[in-house]
């Protein structure tokens, strides 16, 4: 449950209006509904029908689903319903809603990594039965019941089956504990689309003069976003809405009240003809969205292809390294870093960039052309103070590789970066490696030479910290379904260190100029089973196990990672090569797809043949059997 928030002739007349003028940027709106409520029969009866509505106008909405409802659903064998909202987007609105301990209830006492796990094992069930029953393979996305909101949630939905077709994990909902200037935003590694302030809007259902003004709410949030360019507007409502006089958990969990399951009653029910009403309205206020140029419905599988993770997608080359590290060494803060080509780079990931671009200048002896991104979550506790103001060479190389590894092996920042006995708080860690990595790249590719001494700031603060909301008694108790007062800092100090972790979702098309770089296949040496790639800037050449090939311009992809590209093919044979031997081999077609560091290839030759696929990844060695 969630607090509600506050066509016309003249409504219609508006979007009429606009059909004159120019073609405008797209503004995308994800409707979503919490179809939550198992207990009044009549809310299955709701859910099937705003389904109906919606596919009546070619509509896709997101149904997030709680796990008992489904099982409900399955018990009263109401086929029909499943049926009607398994046409649109299937998501996750925990197991059993309001019952207690809710989520923010059970997760108040917890840390990082056993809340991760109590949040997996209390919520997994329930995420597989929805799965089971509308018989997807994944849900969607995730939004938590009413308030009962914490990051954990966030890092565990993988776990519980709640990830887009994409491989990307999508929080959708409502709520003010994090949120990014009223837009999409990453953190804890999901795609979130939450705390949209002034772009989520919502026409009430019951109250009179409510199409209208639901009208002009939306027709102020489209014509803000067509300005910028563009963006998202999220509309949310509960099924239960059309049918409940009040809301069906607040009759019985009210303000921590947990009767036994056979004294739940069911909510009082609105009469057929306000409820017949309530879906007349909805409707109109569909109907005017879709008479407005340049809006598209969208659901929750279909943001990571709107909002990609365009630096982990493609990895930092050495002018990213050099952006980060130069801004990373140079701020008094830790904060969001964007580079020349426009891509966002969360502490993080400046993290994994920095210490990973390290790593490799140590250990290859010259600068690496291109780093791998990885995803790292933020510190499981609150960060010492740093203890030492300088260490030797060595002393800083041992630290760096042991906090490195760390990383690698938990994909979380360290809570504490050790130098011997010293302990470093990463934040002023990563400043200190950055101004390393900074005289690194200025030096140029000759053989590395070591500082003899790193200077080790302190008290470097993530500013990033500030978009996550303190604690206040209305943060958490705010829900009628929390007992009076609740408040949990604990998950609060758990927000603000995943802060690591936050930056702003940028769409693809906001990218400008920089689009066209940013889908370019890395720069570097991919390899694999029977096949090595080496990509350039200009070109890029193929090593078989008997024969080779060149590609001869920098590989491309589009929007879903897809490339093609013509080029050459010459086979080989063993033995001696024979002077009237031509080099010039036959034309070829490679095509093939690109995701994160992994690309698969395939070669078609003229004559129609087909060879591979291949599976290839960035800065692996190739595994070749040449012929002799």
């Amino acid at each position: 449950m969630k607090s509600r928030v506050g066509v016309s002739l003249l409504c219609l007349l508006l979007a009429a209006a606009s059909f004159v003028r120019a073609a405008e940027p797209e503004v995308r709106v994800v409707l979503w509904f919490d179809t939550e409520d198992y207990l009044l029969p009549a809310s299955d009866d709701a859910a099937k029908r705003v389904a109906e509505i919606l596919t009546a106008r070619g509509i896709r909405g997101t149904f997030k689903v709680v796990g008992e409802k489904a099982r409900v659903l399955e018990q009263r064998s109401r086929g029909d319903v499943v049926a009607a909202l398994r046409k649109h987007d299937i998501g996750y609105h925990s197991n059993l809603h309001s019952v207690h301990p809710t989520p923010a209830e059970y997760l108040s006492a917890c840390g990082w990594l056993d809340g991760i796990a109590e949040f997996a094992r209390r919520e997994g069930a329930g995420a597989r039965d929805v799965r089971r029953i509308f018989g997807v393979p994944g849900l969607s996305c995730y939004g938590q019941p009413g308030s009962s909101w914490a990051p954990q949630a966030h890092a565990a939905l993988r776990q519980i089956g709640v990830v887009t077709p994409a491989g990307v994990p999508v929080y959708l909902d409502e709520g003010t504990n994090v949120g990014f200037e009223e837009k999409p935003f990453w953190y804890v590694g999901a795609l979130n689309v939450f705390n949209m302030g002034r772009n989520q809007v919502r026409m009430e259902l019951h109250e009179p003069g409510g199409l209208e003004r639901g009208c002009a709410a939306f027709k102020a949030a489209y014509d803000r976003l067509r300005a910028e360019g563009g963006g998202l507007i999220s509309i949310y409502y509960h099924p239960a809405e059309w049918v409940h006089q009040e809301f069906w958990d607040a009759v019985n969990f009210r303000r921590g009240a947990n009767p036994p399951r056979e004294e739940w009653k069911r909510p009082p029910q609105r009469p057929a003809a306000e409820t017949e009403a309530a879906y007349h309205r909805f409707e109109k206020y569909l109907d005017y969205q879709l008479a407005l140029p340049g809006v598209k419905h969208v659901t929750a599988s279909d943001l990571p292809a709107i909002y990609g993770d365009w630096i982990r997608a493609q990895g930092a080359d050495l002018e990213t390294v050099k952006d980060v590290a130069e801004r990373v060494a140079r701020a008094p803060a830790l904060d969001v870093v964007r580079d020349r080509r426009g891509r966002f780079i969360s502490p993080a990931e400046q993290f994994s960039i920095v210490t990973g671009f390290l790593v490799r200048w140590i250990g290859d002896g010259r600068l690496p052309p291109q780093v791998e991104v990885g995803e790292l979550f933020g510190p499981s506790e609150r960060p010492p103070a740093t203890e030492v103001g300088e260490l030797p060479w060595r002393a800083f190389r041992d630290a760096l590789l042991d906090a490195a590894d760390e990383a690698r092996v938990r994909q979380q920042v360290p809570t504490c970066v050790f130098a011997g006995v010293k302990k470093i708080a990463p934040a002023d860690f990563l400043r200190a490696s950055a101004a390393v990595a900074l005289a690194a790249i200025d030096a140029g590719p000759a053989r590395p030479a070591f500082p003899e001494k790193v200077a080790i700031p302190s008290g470097t603060p993530v500013a990033t910290e500030l978009f996550v909301a303190d604690d206040t008694p209305e943060l958490f108790g705010g829900w009628i379904i929390h007992p009076e007062g609740f408040r949990a800092p604990r998950i609060v100090e758990m927000a603000k260190l995943q802060a690591w972790t936050l930056k702003p979702a940028q769409r693809a098309a906001a990218a400008g100029e920089t689009t066209t770089a940013a889908r370019r296949v890395p720069v570097g040496s991919w390899g694999g089973a029977r096949a090595g790639l080496t990509v350039e800037e200009g070109q890029a050449r193929l090593e078989l196990d008997c024969a080779h090939g060149s590609i001869p311009r920098r590989l491309a992809v589009d929007t879903t990672g897809r490339f093609e590209a013509e080029g050459r093919y010459v086979p080989e044979h063993g033995g001696p090569v024979r002077a009237a031997e031509a080099d010039e081999g036959q034309p070829a077609r490679y095509s093939g797809t690109l995701s994160g560091q992994t690309l698969t290839l395939s070669v078609k030759l003229g004559d129609g043949q087909t060879l591979g696929p291949y599976t290839l990844t960035l800065g692996h060695p190739p595994r070749l059997m040449k012929c002799r």
